[in-house]
């Protein structure tokens, strides 16, 4: 996908940033509003109501037991089959349809959207680009906003994003979010042990294709499921299950109705898409169709 409206916008962010020296709450969310804004402008998302209406209430409910509940939350479904999630100061989160789909209940759905709250709340991502402007210099972050640090992440504005506020993550901040993400499930009533099956989920198809994951900067590229990631989390999720908690569910009938009208929805489009490609901005028109008829899928864990 073109990169130059994009990279307009991030100069811009760029420049407040270094004439205001520390990264503000309201920077952040402003930051955060211009490149959501951008972003949603160049990728291919799932536009169904109902689909995306489960996504933000699940989303929301959770972020409400965050340390940062007032921040204006959006969660968005990005309809490619890549294995990806990340998330954008201010509250912006994004999660693509491939990912969903690998999910068998909804505490694995829950478990991802946590870990990117998470992110967020703890300013993760205003936080690299403070250290990174400090240690680089202006000219250096312009350059790796614009064009990100793999040689893939400057052919769509998709990776772009999730390459300025994700792959920067140190093996702290990635302790730290999963950490917060089992406190605001438990705290959701939602089972914090679907962050594990997930992750035993993408170790498994690691193990069958080792190159495919990591290819393709998916999520699991950039939030590896280490064996001490995994036991880490496990001893966390131990130690806040040993209070005293709230009923925790793992699934309901809802998630089923939500999984099968995304299954219904034509094809995920691959990224990046080639030059002239009706998807693309300019393009002759758009590459999705309408969704057919199907009920409600509302509701929360």
């Amino acid at each position: 996908m073109r990169l130059p409206r994009i990279g307009t916008g991030l100069l811009a962010c760029a420049g407040l940033l270094a004439l205001g020296g520390c990264v503000s709450e309201q920077k952040e969310q402003d930051i955060g509003d211009q490149v959501a804004a951008q972003i949603n402008a160049q990728v291919p998302l799932v536009r169904d109501v109902p689909l995306t209406l489960y996504v933000n209430d699940l989303g929301r409910l959770i972020a409400s037991k965050s340390a940062r509940p007032d921040l204006n939350y959006h969660f968005y479904i990005v309809d490619t089959p890549g294995l990806n999630a990340f998330a954008l100061p201010g509250g912006h989160i994004y999660v693509n349809r491939g990912l969903i789909e690998r999910t068998r209940n909804v505490s694995e759905l829950a478990g991802v959207l946590a870990h990117e709250i998470g992110h967020v709340a703890a300013r993760h991502g205003a936080q690299n680009l403070q250290r990174q402007m400090r240690s680089q210099g202006m000219a250096s972050t312009m350059y790796h906003l614009i064009l990100g640090r793999e040689p893939l992440l400057d052919q769509d504005a998709l990776a772009l994003g999730g390459a300025m506020w994700n792959a920067q993550h140190s093996r702290a901040d990635e302790a730290e979010a999963d950490q917060l993400a089992v406190q605001y499930l438990v705290a959701s009533g939602v089972d914090p042990r679907g962050m594990l099956s997930l992750f035993s989920t993408l170790m498994e198809e690691e193990r069958h294709d080792p190159q495919a994951l990591r290819a393709e900067q998916s999520w699991f590229s950039t939030h590896p499921a280490t064996a001490a990631r995994m036991n880490a989390t496990r001893a966390q999720i131990r130690s806040v299950m040993a209070a005293p908690h709230g009923a925790l569910a793992s699934n309901n009938p809802s998630y089923g109705a939500f999984l099968r009208r995304l299954d219904r929805l034509p094809t995920p489009l691959l990224l990046p898409l080639p030059p002239g490609h009706p998807g693309l901005p300019g393009g002759p028109g758009p590459v999705m169709v309408p969704p057919g008829p199907a009920g409600p899928v509302r509701g929360g864990p």
